[in-house]
């Protein structure tokens, strides 16, 4: 499989960011090289019959929704076009790579294993951070709060001690905790860097992208060694969520195996379920002044998108363009679409996101009792535990273009890929009770559900 190199090198390249700590990395663009390596190596695929020209459910609506993004910012910021059309296109190719390239069970698990791998590194630098000694950090603030800077080497306990006669003159300083590859944390809480920058989001990733595939391995390899490994993992990824400090990645975290509970035990299993993750969110979360002033900075958000909308509703303010019109992003994917992109990109974006729960729920359902679908299903429910937790945390996420979640939906897309080569008759459509349920929900979101919500939080 020609394909198969550029896209593990992909996900490594796009995750762990290898490029931005290790200089020599830094004289090629490897995202754009591994980017044509992963077509290429399809397009050659294809050419020897080793992959066939089969489309996803997903890929016009998929292609839709980046058309649409890039129709709404050629109409609203032209001036914007350039760099936001090599950022989407880049998003697609990584999508439709994944999502066409992996038709073939073994190599998904290929595959799968390079994200865990990947995912566990990023765990691994950040449980390391949590637990290295506070430094210095001398920079400057931007404008959501966060400090763009570098540790000075001073050992500390307190911002107030990075003051003084050693501190830089007109240098922000804060207190954190200092890791591996060039890593700080803020507010004490750890977190990666590149598109993982944000606590919240490491939390998601390594949740979504080790937590759950650990769970499918254990259940793939049953020997000793194999389910000591994976367990060990589980409680390492576990533990670095809770340094994140991020009360949706706990509940994310949860969800993964709540998925699996539901499933095997039914809904009565919700409730003992939500009483945990409650406690957990309640131990291991942020609370006090500084979660209280986080979430009225989001929805003071979430208004501002709601207001673009009302603005221009059929274009939104073009791709990308949300900063531009507020200092913070929108910290919710739904906003930022609808905001961005208008009520059109809502209804595609949530679409993409329909299309890819049911295509696993269908092929759970109709291929349960098929002789030899166990793979199927080991894989499918890792699938559908990911996106579980994926869709509850991008609520308070700008995850509508983030790489993470455009991986993700490769994935379910080369899930079904992989089916098709099994089962050809296998068929997962979309006809129009499902496009009435998609738009009718959309509306009652963004003409009653979100002003009702702002109006109660008193934003409107």
């Amino acid at each position: 499989m020609f394909a198969i190199p550029g896209i593990i090198a992909l996900i490594v390249f796009i995750l762990a960011r290898p490029q931005e700590f290790i200089l020599v990395l830094q004289r090629v663009p490897f995202l754009h090289l591994f980017t044509a390596l992963a077509v290429i190596g399809w397009i050659v695929d294809v050419r020897l019959r080793r992959l066939q020209p089969v489309s996803v459910p997903t890929l016009p609506w998929v292609l839709a929704f980046l058309g649409w993004a890039v129709v709404c910012t050629a109409v609203v910021a032209p001036e914007k076009l350039l760099g936001r059309g090599v950022h989407l296109a880049i998003v697609f190719c990584l999508y439709g790579v994944v999502a066409h390239g992996i038709q073939k069970f073994r190599t998904f698990q290929l595959v799968a294993g390079a994200l865990v791998a990947t995912c566990l590194f990023i765990t691994t630098v950040c449980f390391h951070q949590g637990l290295a000694p506070k430094q210095c950090i001398a920079g400057e603030l931007s404008a959501d709060g966060d400090l763009n800077g570098a540790p000075d080497g001073r050992r500390c306990e307190s911002a107030e001690q990075c003051l003084g006669p050693d501190a830089e003159p007109g240098k922000q300083y804060r207190c954190e905790h200092v890791g591996m590859a060039e890593t700080f944390s803020i507010d004490e809480r750890v977190r990666y860097r590149g598109e993982l920058h944000d606590p919240n989001e490491v939390a998601l990733t390594i949740s979504a992208g080790a937590l759950s595939f650990l769970i499918a391995f254990s259940l793939r390899r049953r020997s000793p060694l194999g389910l000591l490994f994976c367990a060990c993992g589980v409680i390492f990824v576990v533990a670095t969520v809770l340094l994140t400090k991020s009360r949706g990645g706990l509940v994310s975290a949860m969800l993964v195996p709540g998925v699996y509970v539901v499933r095997r035990y039914g809904l009565w299993a919700v409730l003992p379920g939500v009483t945990l993750a409650a406690t957990a969110v309640l131990l291991g979360g942020r609370s006090g002044h500084a979660a209280d002033v986080s979430t009225e900075l989001r929805y003071e958000a979430w208004a501002t998108g709601f207001e673009l909308f009302k603005t221009n509703p059929v274009f939104g303010v073009g791709s990308g363009q949300f900063v531009e019109h507020h200092f913070l992003t929108a910290h919710n994917s739904f906003v930022l679409a609808l905001g961005e992109l208008g009520f059109l990109g809502l209804v595609l974006f949530s679409t993409v996101l329909y299309l890819s729960g049911k295509t696993l729920v269908v092929g759970l359902r109709d291929l349960s009792h098929v002789p030899g679908s166990a793979v199927v299903q080991v894989w499918g429910m890792a699938l559908l535990a990911s996106l579980c937790g994926i869709l509850f945390q991008i609520n308070t996420l700008s995850f509508a273009y983030h790489s993470v979640l455009w991986l993700f939906l490769g994935l379910i897309g080369a899930w079904y890929s992989a089916i098709r080569h099994h089962v050809p008759t296998f068929r997962v459509t979309f006809g129009w009770l499902d496009m009435a349920l998609v738009v009718s929900g959309c509306l009652a979101y963004a003409l009653v559900l979100l002003p009702m919500f702002l109006r109660y939080k008193g934003m409107m």
